[in-house]
């Protein structure tokens, strides 16, 4: 009963919000209500709504030609656009908040296009460039007078930079921001974050759970956007298959999946069918586990075509604002080229090589992508039928499929032969040692001897099941 009650609040709440907001003129109403009620909807999951709000709140803002208000909805609507993984369509919406941002000189306003920049931009897996930008919305959110939102956005950078520099394993940057964040926030992402760092560095497992029984209580009060509640439910299945126990990580991914698919976010729902595909393998489950790898896999191919249009324009937008530069320094140099025209030959020769050098930059990010696609070709079934058929590509396409597989293999063991390693390929797809023999032309004795002399060489305990351990990586 007191839950109805509280759901009705909130309802009437949302309602009365909406009618205010569509009352008042926007000029003489605190620009606030448009994030706040923005944020509702976010905290329910209900993207749609958020976005449906803005885009009538924008179309309104540009009659009344209120510069801040369509800033703000241009922002808010690309932070929407990027939570959906539609990067291209993000950015474009802040490049049109930063020609009307010009127009105000509000470090709220500048803070928050720049962070949302960066967090595109680390999306798109461009880190480096991501920090340069969250620097510079940290420089706009110093200059923020009132100390809980300079606060506010300070925090929503330093966490960001701190899934950067964890990313590029600057491990000290890292803990820099992790302590920054700590002084200025205690939501449940936080505990997620470190729970997710002891999980993945299989450390401190106990710990891990503290801050987990900690987080998921706390994004399951609609006080945060609920992806807080997707992340740590996704942690707490990450967390019990280091632990083995696989039915209770798949209770807890297909949780997160469900609050993803609510969401609608690609990227959250491609890493819960990756998480739930892998879970059915080590229950033996097969056919479960080849259907979520095959979800996995056209999520993954439509978000690396999507990611490709919005690298080609946060490409773009770089040499832009490089283009820009140039364009002021020529401006000053236009005088002096009158007295040295020696001088704005060699500017132009460096133009050129730049120039060049750019093109280069984004056919190599093109052919990068590209490469990226391919290596998604093979489903399970592909890959096994090369192994029965003794395929001399088996190996190559083995690789490719399973890249995670055989990038932490290598990692523990460097001086693997692809010999070594197309025995481990067999293993990781519970092919038994008489198939083996038979796909091989040699006897059951022969496979055991191979396995073996790779046990050996993988530097194992005689106690250790190998194929177990090998189905474990």
């Amino acid at each position: 009963m007191m839950m109805f009650q509280n759901n009705f609040i909130v309802k009437t709440f949302y309602l009365l919000s909406i009618v205010l907001f569509s009352q008042y003129h926007s000029q003489t109403h605190p620009l606030s209500e448009l994030d706040t009620i923005t944020r509702q909807y976010k905290n329910t999951g209900d993207l749609e709504g958020a976005m449906k709000f803005n885009v009538n709140a924008l179309k309104k803002y540009e009659d009344e030609k209120n510069a801040e208000g369509t800033v703000r909805a241009h922002i808010n609507i690309a932070n929407l656009l990027c939570t959906l993984n539609r990067h291209k369509e993000s950015l474009e919406y802040l490049d049109k908040a930063e020609k009307e941002i010009k127009k105000t000189k509000d470090p709220i306003l500048r803070s928050r296009l720049y962070s949302e920049y960066g967090r595109n931009y680390a999306l798109l897996k461009l880190l480096k460039q991501s920090n340069l930008i969250f620097d510079k919305a940290i420089g706009y959110a110093w200059k923020i007078s009132n100390q809980k939102q300079r606060d506010y956005y300070l925090y929503y950078n330093y966490a960001w930079k701190w899934d950067n520099f964890d990313n590029m394993n600057e491990l000290d940057s890292m803990h820099m921001m992790q302590r920054k964040c700590l002084k200025i926030s205690s939501e449940p992402l936080l505990f997620v974050k470190i729970a997710d760092q002891y999980v993945s560095r299989k450390i401190h497992l106990d710990s891990a759970e503290f801050y987990l029984n900690k987080a998921l209580p706390l994004a399951s009060t609609g006080k945060y956007p609920i992806r807080q509640k997707a992340m740590a439910l996704l942690t707490f299945g990450n967390l019990y298959t280091e632990k083995k126990e696989y039915e209770k990580a798949l209770d807890y991914y297909l949780q997160s999946l469900a609050v993803s698919e609510k969401m609608k976010s690609s990227s959250d729902i491609q890493e819960a069918y990756k998480a739930i595909s892998r879970t059915y393998n080590f229950l033996d489950n097969k056919e479960k586990s080849v259907e979520y790898y095959t979800k996995y896999s056209l999520l993954s191919d439509k978000i690396a075509g999507d990611e490709k249009k919005a690298l080609n324009i946060a490409v773009e937008k770089s040499l832009q604002e490089k283009e820009d530069e140039k364009n002021k320094f020529y401006l000053i140099i236009l005088t002096i080229i009158i007295l040295f025209l020696g001088i704005g030959y060699f500017i132009r020769k460096k133009y050129i090589q730049k120039h060049k050098e750019s093109e280069e930059m984004i056919e190599e990010k093109s052919l990068e992508t590209d490469e990226l696609k391919k290596k998604i070709n093979l489903s399970f079934d592909e890959v096994a039928q090369l192994a029965r058929d003794n395929d001399p590509f088996f190996v190559t396409r083995f690789k490719e499929v399973y890249k995670e597989f055989y990038d932490s293999l290598i990692s523990q063991q460097p001086n693997l032969t692809d010999h070594d390693i197309k025995i481990c390929a067999y293993l990781r797809l519970d092919i038994s040692s008489k198939e083996i023999a038979q796909y091989e032309n040699i006897t059951v004795r022969a496979v055991e001897t191979k396995k073996y002399r790779l046990k050996k060489k993988l530097q194992l305990s005689a106690d250790t099941d190998l194929k177990k351990w090998i189905l474990e990586i």
